[in-house]
């Protein structure tokens, strides 16, 4: 795995392997210096940097930024914020919005790594400085996160998945977080494969989904899995100008510990909070409780209750706790199938939320083509994202959405982290 990844840096931008990608991303400077790109070695593009850069500030110079133009069948969407230029461009027919939410995030993870205050001194002082310096090791980290962006609808949907597992478990594991919380430790969370089991947080202050997003991604990084870290962290919606100081740990094979503290100097104050909970939750068997709902990681279609053969997979988005949880693929669904489920529901998720000509957006959408058949639902409290076997019409996907939407109001508990620990 680690090889074929190095081999995806070692492109030459001019290869046909290189221009058959669908999707590229690319991060430079305001002086054109290269800074990171997904696939091919960004060392050796300088001259595709210079050509964006050139671009950019030609029609910034016009007073006219350049938000999107179209190169043979690839989109090629732009966004400058501070001193980065960042580029998507994709020949799979994404819409422009959600190229460019998607770049507004790559940038946030950026200043994650760095703070825009940082970023700016940086730039301010030395504005041909190459930013690949700082951001050695962390290549990594940003490629999972490019990857997770096309193939989850976690980041499109802005809220949080969660874990499905029993309340008093959740409940259990909540509590033991708020006991032996000690003074230095803002926040404190148990995270599942970018599922949230549970989260305790200050009264009056939450973290953003998308800092939330930023922090699992990281966590689930393949460096992380093992041992204790202790790094800084900067949540660009909470504050971009500082970092806070995170330290990861899993506590079962599938389930990490994440406590948050605004000093650099608490690691072995985390540590003690970190064998204190494990040895509470070891106590009763919650911890093994933990790692078995942490290991299934998701539902299946057929557990959402009965009549649901037709069904391929479902997101379900709790608007008000901002939370939401997705099944799993059907076993009959293949790779290509499963992106490109994803991907239709990113696109109805922007067209439904588009206010149209002809009056307010849409609540429901039926989408259907000779591979595919989805359904999209909003309403004032949900969204609601579907996909089906071709063999359903109409009439059986809403009388299964309405069944489903029964046992999930049943299953509420269970689904979403209702009551959060808070101090």
């Amino acid at each position: 795995m680690e090889s074929a990844v190095e081999a995806e840096h070692l492109e030459d931008f001019q290869s046909p392997v290189w221009r058959a990608r669908k999707r590229h991303f690319l991060v430079l400077s305001s002086a054109g210096k290269p800074i990171y790109s997904r696939y091919g070695d960004e060392a050796q593009m300088s001259t595709l940097m210079s050509a964006t850069q050139a671009i950019i500030s030609t029609f910034t110079d016009m007073s006219d930024p350049i938000r999107t133009m179209a190169i043979g069948n690839y989109t090629v969407v732009f966004h400058t914020q501070g001193p980065l230029y960042l580029l998507a461009a994709s020949d799979r027919g994404d819409p422009e919005d959600l190229l460019r939410n998607e770049l507004s995030l790559l940038h946030s993870q950026v200043v994650s790594i760095l703070t825009a205050a940082q970023l700016t001194k940086i730039f301010e002082q030395r504005s041909s400085f190459d930013l690949r310096q700082l951001l050695g090791g962390t290549q990594g980290i940003i490629d999972q996160f490019i990857d997770r962006l096309d193939t989850d609808f976690t980041f499109a949907l802005g809220s949080l998945d969660t874990l499905w597992m029993r309340y008093r478990l959740r409940e259990r594991i909540g509590k033991t977080l708020l006991r032996v919380r000690s003074k230095g430790v803002l926040y404190a969370m148990v995270v599942a494969d970018m599922k949230l089991v549970t989260l305790m947080r200050p009264r009056k202050h939450s973290l953003h989904p998308s800092d939330l997003h930023l922090l699992f991604s990281m966590v689930t990084a393949k460096v992380f899995m093992s041992g204790e870290h202790w790094t800084p962290v900067c949540f660009p919606r909470f504050n971009d100008q500082g970092f806070l100081h995170v330290y990861v740990s899993y506590i079962t094979p599938h389930a990490a510990l994440v406590l948050v503290s605004a000093d650099r100097d608490s690691f072995f104050t985390m540590n003690q909070c970190r064998q204190q909970i494990c040895h509470d939750l070891a106590s009763d068997d919650s911890l093994q409780r933990l790692e078995d709902a942490a290991a299934q990681r998701a539902l299946r279609p057929s557990e959402l209750g009965p009549h649901t053969g037709v069904l391929l997979q479902l997101y379900y988005k709790h608007k008000t706790l901002v939370q939401h949880f997705g099944t799993r693929f059907a076993g009959s669904v293949d790779e290509p199938q499963r992106l490109r489920i994803i991907n239709t529901y990113k696109r109805l998720r922007i067209h439904m939320a588009s206010k149209g000509a002809f009056g307010p957006p849409l609540r429901i959408v039926y989408y259907r083509t000779a591979a595919d058949t989805v359904l999209a639902w909003q309403s004032s409290s949900f969204e609601l994202f579907a996909a089906f076997t071709p063999a359903a019409d109409v009439k059986t996907m809403i009388r299964l959405v309405n069944s489903v939407l029964d046992w999930i109001r049943n299953e509420e508990d269970h689904l979403f982290v209702i009551n959060a620990p808070s101090y």
